[in-house]
């Protein structure tokens, strides 16, 4: 059987066919895989599955009881998940169809981000693709689910209707009438700079009043150890870093309201008069900080330090070049904070640049892969030393 590990996310591979003939061999493969991998979720993909028999469905379910795990089966073809549904196992497991198939050949580009390029299909449809880099089915989904969750909470927020494949890669599918993202609309209609930047602040500020049970999604500094320990397991940061680091998000305090975790002109749809998110796959819940270090770093930091080539890059991945994003930026915490006094504004601004060093250690870890490891250690030293000469400070700025 072949299988594939991704992060937490072991997949499975079912071909042929499964009756009582090979029903056995199929437990046993699973077993093994299973007990290698305890802490892993598993997925069945049975794209190559051409029949299942009672026999093989009741390895499914020995396998699920034996190990107390949820089993996902996707990529079921319509012959084999009438077998699932005629016998009830639809109710059982978690049985998904093949994803439908859209080839992205000719489509206008309209947006992106860090992980995904965003497509026009037609004048009422979006389309979303993770392309940037691997992402799996199970985080679509995940995605899927929570922006359901984030819109009955009222926060504008689109929801796709639909999974599907883009080569190698999953998408999701936002019904999204005449809409373009706001870097489209503004490099377009540079006049509306204003009317959207003030939106986009008020949205903002939305989206952090917003409370939700804790539990719903995860800690927002759960999210920001995981940059940290990305660029330490890269060996761009010694061990000592790393702890100067997670010391410094250890001590923001916790808070039940919403994160968006990457709130750019990029992720963001204009539809008539409305802003609207369409990526929430990596929220959160916590201290409006855990936004300002991700969004100080789109709309300002990468333009201001950043080498001409990486600036290039980023400038194509969100859509607007940096002297525009940081005009959004002055008027985004201008309206957000309520004033527009220079001194205070700054103080703000002095923080978020501290912070943002933590999105920058993410950073780093790019350009480590993509140029070379020393340039991407040379990067996260810089912005270590940064941390550390404001770690006193920020020590007690939360006590």
């Amino acid at each position: 059987m072949k299988t594939k590990l991704e992060g937490d996310t072991l997949t499975m591979y079912l071909t042929g066919r499964i009756d009582a003939n090979n029903a056995g061999v199929l437990e046993a493969q699973f077993t093994e895989n299973l007990m290698k991998y305890l802490n892993a979720t598993p997925i069945l993909d049975a794209e190559g599955l051409e029949y299942i028999s009672s026999a093989g469905l009741r390895v499914l379910l020995k396998i699920r009881k034996a190990f107390g795990k949820d089993i996902e089966i996707v990529n079921v073809s319509n012959e084999v998940y009438g077998i699932f549904e005629v016998t009830g196992f639809t109710e059982l497991l978690n049985v998904r169809k093949k994803l439908r198939e859209i080839s992205v050949e000719g489509l206008e580009v309209i947006g992106g981000g860090s992980f995904s390029t965003v497509y026009r299909l037609d004048p009422e449809t979006i389309l979303k693709v993770y392309d940037k880099k691997p992402v799996t089915l199970a985080e679509v989904e995940h995605n899927r689910l929570s922006s359901r969750e984030v819109f009955l909470h009222g926060v504008p927020t689109a929801i796709p209707f639909d999974t599907v494949k883009a080569g190698e890669d999953y998408g999701l599918v936002y019904e999204m009438i005449d809409a373009d993202t706001m870097s489209g609309i503004l490099s377009k209609h540079p006049e509306r700079l204003e009317e959207l930047s003030l939106k986009a602040a008020n949205l903002l500020k939305k989206l952090h009043t917003t409370e939700f049970e804790p539990g719903t999604f995860p800690d927002a500094r759960d999210i920001q150890h995981i940059r940290v320990d990305r660029a330490y397991g890269m060996d761009l940061i010694s061990a000592d870093d790393k702890a100067i680091a997670d010391g410094i998000i250890d001590r923001i305090p916790y808070r039940n309201t919403f994160i968006h975790s990457d709130f750019h002109t990029g992720n963001l749809m204009v539809s008539g008069d409305d802003l609207i998110l369409i990526d929430v796959g990596d929220s959160g819940l916590g201290k409006p900080i855990n936004d300002f270090l991700v969004s100080y770093t789109h709309f300002v930091e990468m333009g201001a330090s950043m080498p001409d080539k990486v600036r290039a890059v980023h400038e194509k991945t969100i859509g607007l070049d940096h002297r525009t994003l940081a005009e959004v930026w002055k008027i985004i915490m201008r309206e957000y904070f309520g004033t527009s006094d220079e001194n205070t504004l700054k103080n703000y601004s002095d923080i978020m640049r501290v912070y943002a060093s933590i999105m920058m250690l993410s950073v780093s870890t790019s350009v480590a892969r993509r140029r070379s490891h020393e340039a991407g250690r040379e990067l996260a030293g810089s912005y270590m030393l940064r941390l550390r000469e404001a770690a006193d400070t920020l020590r007690t700025m939360w006590e």
